[in-house]
């Protein structure tokens, strides 16, 4: 009933004769599909498993058919009298009424005088539209002939006539720039870039500056933010566990194909088939991983080929979605109740992505480690050392001779120890409230309270110049619990960091952190090695441990400094042990400093397993067997260690591995077979299928192979009715706010009729025959005047089309969570412009992750970026499935569990909350206000109007700008006789102004930037 109310509500609005007071043709597709889809088609359509009494309704032949039961034919075209279908619809019997009573469905009288006047026109069906391939039509005649800039307009303007509309008038130039900034690049025009356009009076202005959009790196990263909805991208596996997983540098490989204006054809084949294309480059390869992006469990007691299964559906359905617009899953289970798609058929096209090597459980496999496209080529010095080390590397991997292993024990037996020297502490500090007590021996006994994380900072003064290594011993006491040398309760210990610095006594001012080139220890555990304490990473309980629960001894490591260190006249030393892993509780019991000046070569013998110098000292023959075993087995460890060492310089060399693994599509060598699934249960298996595309769509080349590459050029071929469609239908979405199909999700007999049928078609064609040009789409319907129109709209409009159906405006549209966050950064001048890299993680409420995903030894606290990290666009934040950052979730973006296609849109309290009071909006504004009092001029006035245009693009009304002024002295008022309220206003943000300001005028303008930021006018496009 609402869909008949909406298609009648259509016909007015489209300005078409009624075909209930006219003698005008009713097409099935337009009119009386909708109709027998919503009503009849459930029980009488194509599913012939829940097909009632023998009826088909959905074709010609089945609804002109006789009867089951002899009585007659529901369907007799020409005759009313003779059509029962009108006889039961109309019946007062509940029992002979359909449709049935408990469906609580029933047509109005309306759509029964429709079916009547269809059937009296001879009951002519169609192909469904969406099915039939695009036919570029001619232009349609309209009358204001001055008024299109382009083919989009004629078709626009034919409807608007139709319904005795006219067109809106063009925005200005200052609407215009920013709706087209924040549409191509998702980012509000800068100043330089709002006076370029406003001063040019040039015919081609506008032209210039939308290809000066398309052509910014911005551009990519906000297409790819769409695309990623599409791909259901996110940085964790989802499921209970929800685990950090690294798919960034195939989002990387999206942002640069939309710069590089890739062909969406190629776009296509490559990230669904790009692992098949005879020589495939690893980029290629990289672009598959589009369809790995689904979530995976790594959830103990699952059942493996249950949820193997669910990811190949997973990868069909989103198939289907992105490039077909097809509700294909509801065939999963029976033939699909509306669209000509068989259960057969579903499995057939799942056997296309039923090939990968993967498991249900841990079905992270196949990898592959393959470079962004951004990364930098490596220079020839790289490329020689990178050879040098892999001979190296394949060195050490050679079994070790007799000869070899003799050398090396000479070696060993040559060498002197290093002279070591123990620093007395002159401070210590604990963060987390140890009590940490110096030592006779010069160690630091730590006591007290047991804090879940602690970093101790231990001072020390030394005469010493040239110090060449720190040694850190960990030693055990009878105070620490287990007889090891750590304070957790198993008496092991993670060192997450070891931190250095160096300052000069005499010149406080002079100091530098100490880098260290190597760390060597006589023990660390598995995963844990000593290194990992020099690394910078604190996530994931990074760190240096030594087996407490097992081995209760003390432990040692040296850390070689990458300079020697220390200032002539004196040296002030601090050292930070960091102990921040997420076990807690696993501070170092008792620790000790000692310097040395001595060479590398001479430190190494400090973290010699004992017994190891003097066993080497011992001639070949004169071994005992217990010298040698413990002599090979040092230097199977030392070699090992060089190999690791090694591998991590390799990676650091090696342009592909330097990054992460990223998953990918790779296909058995041996196809598995694939079965229609009863109910759609794994377990289930029917009958055997081959990969195959559903018939009622154009039919694969005879030559195709019949895999995922056969599959993505079928979706790519022009004779295709869906692709082409289905992609510039999105593009319309995003500009205009409701595609031409408003269904943008289903393109099937459920979906809604095309508002202007002809423009979409041509729109298709012109997309296929452009060479499937993404940027020349855009560029096309942003230079037509349709496009160009104001979204100003009167009353009487407003009340003829509320929906903006026929297009005699533009729509205003809210901004999307992440162009809101990122247009608070780029208007505070905030915004790192850097294009690729890996996730990062800015302001979030602390503990979120553990309050709401709190598995032990799985999940991790959320840690807070700094720097530059905080203010990089929003298309690179760590997204988390299952606790999505609330700045983006409560301005509705999804968790991406499943394929986007649409976002929802809400109004809320809590979203007027979050801009006024989260840190990044509330940093933001402290921000902008210092831009608008550094760059906006003298006065109080010249600011405002600064800040307004850059939020805005417009400058403010007199009237406006005296609330703002009003407002702004007010403010400024109150904070002059309130120091402290000041103080907490410019303190909340991470980073402190470029030049000292008025804190007083800095505060009350703060105040104003964050109304500025709120309004309405800022948060959405007009």
């Amino acid at each position: 009933m609402i869909r008949f109310i909406y298609l009648i509500f259509c016909w007015v609005l489209f300005g078409l004769a009624s075909p209930l007071n006219a003698q005008e043709e009713i097409l099935y597709n337009r009119d009386i599909r909708p109709i027998l889809s919503e009503n009849c088609f459930q029980c009488h359509g194509f599913d012939a498993n829940t097909r009632e009494a023998g009826l088909r309704l959905d074709t010609y032949a089945g609804a002109t058919a006789e009867l089951e039961s002899g009585e007659g034919f529901a369907i007799v075209p020409g005759d009313v009298s003779k059509s029962l279908l009108l006889d039961r619809i109309s019946s007062t019997d509940q029992w002979e009424h359909m449709p049935p009573v408990a469906t609580e469905k029933s047509l109005s009288k309306t759509e029964i005088k429709l079916l009547e006047k269809w059937i009296e026109q001879n009951a002519q069906y169609e192909v469904h539209w969406s099915f039939v391939p695009p036919v570029r039509p001619s232009l349609p005649k309209i009358q204001q002939v001055s008024w299109p800039r382009n083919f989009v307009d004629y078709f626009v303007l034919q409807k608007l006539e139709q319904a005795s509309l006219s067109p809106s008038a063009v925005a200005n130039k200052r609407t215009l720039i920013r709706r087209v900034a924040l549409d191509l690049t998702g980012l509000p025009p800068t100043p330089g870039e709002l006076a370029m356009f406003v001063n040019d009076e040039s015919e081609s202005a506008y032209e210039e500056m939308v290809d000066r959009y398309l052509a910014s790196t911005a551009y990519g990263e906000h297409m790819a933010k769409h695309w990623l909805d599409l791909a259901r991208y996110a940085d964790s596996s989802g499921y209970q566990y929800d685990q950090k997983r690294t798919m960034w540098v195939w989002r990387d490989w999206v942002i640069h194909a939309y710069n590089q204006n890739m062909p969406f054809d190629q776009f296509t084949v490559e990230q669904l088939a790009g692992d098949l294309i005879p020589n495939a480059t690893d980029q290629q390869i990289l672009a598959t991983g589009f369809n790995r992006n689904h979530p995976i469990t790594i959830e103990g007691g699952v059942i493996d080929e249950e949820y193997r299964t669910e990811y190949v559906l997973d990868r069909l359905n989103t198939t289907a979605t992105v490039w077909m617009g097809l509700t294909v899953g509801c065939a999963r289970c029976h033939d699909h109740k509306y669209d000509p798609i068989s259960q057969k058929e579903f499995f057939e096209l799942s056997a296309f992505f039923n090939q990968v090597a993967e498991r249900g459980l841990n079905g992270f496999e196949p990898t592959q480690q393959i470079a962004s496209p951004f990364a930098k080529k490596p220079n020839p010095k790289s490329v020689q050392e990178l050879a040098e080390a892999n001979l190296q590397l394949a060195d050490l991997k050679l079994p070790v001779s007799d000869e070899k292993f003799n050398r090396w024990c000479a070696k060993i037996a040559a060498a002197e120890l290093a002279e070591w020297k123990a620093l007395k502490p002159t401070a210590l500090v604990s963060s987390g409230g140890s009590t940490l007590t110096q030592q006779t021996d010069f160690s630091i006994l730590a006591g007290g309270g047991n804090p879940r994380k602690d970093v101790y900072e231990i001072s020390f003064e030394t005469d010493a110049v040239g110090i060449t290594a720190i040694r850190l011993e960990c030693l055990t006491d009878p105070s620490l619990p287990a007889g090891g040398p750590g304070r957790h309760s198993n008496s092991n210990f993670v060192l997450s960091e070891f931190e250095l610095e160096a300052i000069s006594k005499e010149r406080p001012s002079q100091k530098v952190k100490v880098k260290f080139k190597k760390a060597m220890a006589d023990y660390s555990q598995v995963n844990y090695e000593v290194e990992k304490a020099i690394d910078g990473e604190l996530r994931n309980n990074n760190g240096w441990a030594v087996d407490g629960p097992t081995r209760k001894q003390s432990a040692t490591a040296v850390f070689v400094a990458d300079q020697p260190i220390g200032f002539v006249n004196g040296t002030r030393l601090i050292v930070k042990l960091r102990h921040e892993a997420n076990f807690a509780t696993h501070g170092i019991g008792r620790p000790r400093i000692s310097i040395t000046q001595d060479a590398e070569s001479q430190v190494f013998l400090q973290i010699l397993p004992a017994g190891v110098h003097a066993a080497a000292k011992s001639s070949p023959g004169a071994r005992s067997p217990l010298d040698e075993k413990l002599l090979r087995e040092y230097l199977r460890q030392e070699t090992d260690s060089k190999i690791a060492a090694l591998q991590k310089k390799i990676q650091q060399l090696s342009l592909a591995k330097r990054y992460p693994k990223t998953m990918v599509m790779r296909d058995l060598a041996k196809p598995r077979q694939t079965y229609v699934l009863k109910r759609g249960q794994y377990d289930l298996k029917g009958e055997v299928v081959s990969a195959n595309v559903p018939s009622a769509l154009n039919a694969m080349a005879l030559n195709a192979p019949r895999n995922r590459l056969g599959l993505a050029n079928w979706l790519v071929d022009p004779a295709h009715p869906l692709t082409s469609r289905v992609a510039v239908n999105r593009y319309w979405q995003r500009l205009m706010g409701t595609g031409l199909v408003k269904s943008v999700e289903d393109f099937g007999t459920q979906g809604a009729w095309p508002t202007h049928p002809d423009l979409l078609d041509a729109l298709a064609i012109e997309f296929v025959e452009s060479g499937w040009n993404v940027k020349e789409m855009f560029r096309l319907i942003l230079n037509s005047a349709t496009y160009r129109q104001s979204s100003s709209v009167s009353a009487e409009l407003l009340g003829r089309d509320p929906a903006n159906r026929l297009l005699a405006r533009v729509p205003r549209i809210r901004l999307d969570a992440e162009q809101i966050r990122d247009q608070a950064l780029a208007i505070s001048g905030l915004m790192t412009h850097e294009v690729g890299g890996p996730s990062v993680f800015p302001y979030q409420p602390q503990g979120l992750w553990l309050e709401l995903n709190n598995r032990p030894g799985l999940s991790s606290a959320y840690v807070v970026g700094t720097g530059d990290s905080l203010y990089r666009r929003s298309v690179y934040t760590f997204w988390k499935r299952t606790v999505l950052s609330p700045m983006l979730k409560t301005m509705d973006a999804p968790s991406r569990e499943f394929c986007i296609v649409q976002r929802s849109r809400t109004n809320t309290p809590l979203q007027a909350l979050l801009l006024l009071q989260a840190p990044q909006y509330v940093e933001a504004a402290r921000y902008l206000a210092a831009r608008m009092m550094h760059e906006g001029g003298e006065r109080p006035q010249d600011w405002i109007r600064y800040g307004f245009e850059l939020a805005t693009a417009r400058n403010p009304t007199e009237r406006e700008l005296e609330v703002l002024l009003e407002f702004y002295r007010d403010r400024k008022e109150g904070f002059q006789s309130d120091p402290e309220a000041v103080r907490s206003m410019l303190g909340a943000a991470s980073l402190g102004p470029s030049q000292p300001l008025d804190p007083v005028q800095h505060a009350a303008l703060m105040e104003v930037s964050r109304l500025l930021l709120n309004l309405d006018e800022t948060i959405n496009r007009g």
